[in-house]
């Protein structure tokens, strides 16, 4: 925790968790070798308000086998020269230097890890939640700061002016056609007849031009199912040849609510007790019982593993999330989601991201600096997502700030897209209010929404929108690539046809829904001119 990090406002835990490993079962007097490779990527510290990016501090660095947190930091405390009378109870017991190894960095490199695994440069993309870098905050917020604990404790709420600016950018309108050079964008061709089927393109890379010649075949209404009709379910596309899909909840193990027919599923224990096995290779076969069980239920992508922090007791999902421990919970979430798409079945890790609590989660503005963000609260999306290639997301209700999650350019496309380089379908949740909109969504890079209706997004206004249309084809190109390439496809030979089969009853429902609300009409205008009316009478009797 050096001068740098002070000036710069650059915070550093005592001790972090930087890898582990686990023994098989050893009989009294048996041992076991076991290796721990560490990735000096996971020091690295985020430098928000100097360098914008990550950075590797000059100075001493220890590494320390321990059993838990408090015996690690006895034993590098004990290296510096401490004991347990000298420290003023840091140390809870006299620490063992013969389990420490330590090394020098010479020098502070903003270099080395301001790219990403996949060679993006890493730069601050989350600065308007952050009230000390949004413009339309007035105040000044203090960080707790490890450097001064008794001086920046807070002794109160923190209150935020809610100026014009923010007023604005709460909106739930969030697109304007004025901001995107238009010249630049062209209607995508639709409707065409190359005659290529989804199951041309299995296996085959997301760049390869085939792609482009399938998504030209695409109508607009298509790409309006393939977006917007995404409620647990993929609705089949006969100009692709692309199948029904169904997908479903199951964190702790398969949700069967909404499946209507006689499905056993395993039920497991929750995330947090998955993740004190401390067991990759048990959490892993957990994975793979899922999948087996999603195949069992004709079911082709799992809602979950859930990937957010254990922050606060009062968590209300905090049973579907596996610990407080950034690298911990990125490790199991990696392994069952590898689990379970090793089987073909598609993952969307949830909820992405900030969500800590399930009361009044819908529209909750959270204001975070973007140390804070990455090192802690995406950091097991990380994991997961940039080291395994797992598939994709399922978007938080959270706002960062004033945007909501699903919406956020720079969480979606700068962070999850290209740094992380995620290449599956990205999902909302459940579209229950007009913060989560379809401009929002897609122009972010979202791809799908979990949507009872499609017409809720109301997709009709943009069908003559260049920008809008060909966002829309990006979107597809995501999510047909996630089904090609999943068990969704199993049966699907070069022969097969799919064909979109309307159920008899729902014309009907369609017309009782068109019947219901023309009533509603007419009774609302009888009702209003009989109370007209009545108020008429009423003047001539006085």
């Amino acid at each position: 925790y050096t001068e740098y990090d002070r000036n710069n406002d650059v915070e550093k835990s005592s001790i972090i968790l930087c890898g582990y490993a686990k023994t098989q079962t050893l009989q009294p007097g048996a041992s076991e070798i076991v290796t721990i490779t560490i990735d000096k990527r996971d020091f690295a510290s985020f430098d928000t308000y100097g360098v914008g990016t990550y950075i590797l501090d000059a100075g001493n660095y220890y590494l320390t086998v321990a059993v838990d947190a408090h015996t690690a930091i006895n034993q590098i405390l004990a290296t510096k020269g401490y004991t347990v009378q000298n420290t003023n109870g840091r140390m809870t017991e006299d620490g063992d230097t013969s389990f420490v190894w330590s090394w020098v960095e010479d020098t502070l490199d903003t270099i080395t890890y301001a790219v990403s695994l996949n060679g993006t440069s890493i730069t601050n993309c989350l600065s308007d939640a952050d009230p000390n870098l949004y413009e339309g905050i007035k105040e000044t917020v203090t960080w707790l700061s490890r450097s001064d604990w008794l001086g920046t404790f807070p002794t109160g709420n923190v209150k935020l002016t809610l100026t014009e600016m923010l007023v604005e950018d709460l909106q739930h309108l969030q697109y304007d056609s004025s901001e995107y050079d238009s010249f630049t964008y062209e209607m995508p061709v639709m409707g065409a007849k190359h005659g290529l089927k989804l199951y041309d393109m299995i296996g085959k890379d997301r760049e390869d031009s085939d792609w482009q010649l399938l998504l030209d075949q695409l109508t607009y209404d298509d790409m309006v199912t393939l977006i917007a009709d995404s409620f647990h379910s993929r609705s089949a596309v006969e100009s692709v040849q692309a199948p029904f899909a169904r997908d479903e909840n199951g964190p702790s193990g398969l949700n069967t609510a909404f499946i209507a027919e006689d499905i056993v599923a395993t039920t497991f224990p929750t995330e947090n007790i998955m993740a004190s096995t401390f067991n990759n290779e048990l959490i892993y076969e957990v994975g793979r019982v899922l999948a087996n069980n999603c195949l069992m239920a004709g079911l082709d992508c799992l809602y979950g593993p859930g990937a957010n922090m254990h922050r606060s007791a009062y968590g209300g999902r905090n049973f579907e999330y596996y610990s407080e421990d950034a690298y911990l919970s990125g490790k199991m979430c990696a392994a069952e989601a590898r689990g379970v798409e090793d089987r073909g079945v598609n993952t969307l890790l949830k909820h992405f991201a900030l969500n800590d609590c399930e009361v009044d989660r819908i529209g909750l503005s959270v204001w975070i600096n973007e140390q804070a963000a990455r090192e802690i609260y995406l950091k097991a999306f990380q994991i997961a997502l940039e080291e395994e290639n797992t598939n994709g997301v399922m978007a938080a209700y959270t706002r960062w700030g004033a945007t909501w999650s699903g919406g956020n350019k720079g969480l979606v496309t700068s962070i999850l897209r290209k740094e992380w380089g995620c290449e599956g379908w990205l999902i909302s949740d459940n579209v229950r209010t007009d913060m989560i909109t379809a401009s929002g969504g897609i122009l972010a890079g979202l791809t799908a929404f979990d949507a009872p209706l499609p017409i809720i997004l109301n997709f009709e206004q943009y069908r003559n929108d260049p920008i809008m249309v060909t966002k829309m084809r990006e979107a597809c190109h995501y999510n047909l690539y996630a089904l090609a390439n999943s068990a969704a496809m199993n049966g699907i030979g070069e022969n097969t046809t799919v064909e979109v089969v309307e159920y008899f009853m729902i014309p009907l429902f369609r017309w009782l829904a068109i019947a219901f609300a023309l009533f509603s009409i007419v009774a609302t205008v009888k009702w209003y001119d009989g109370t007209k009316k009545w108020k008429e009478s009423v003047k001539v009797l006085k």
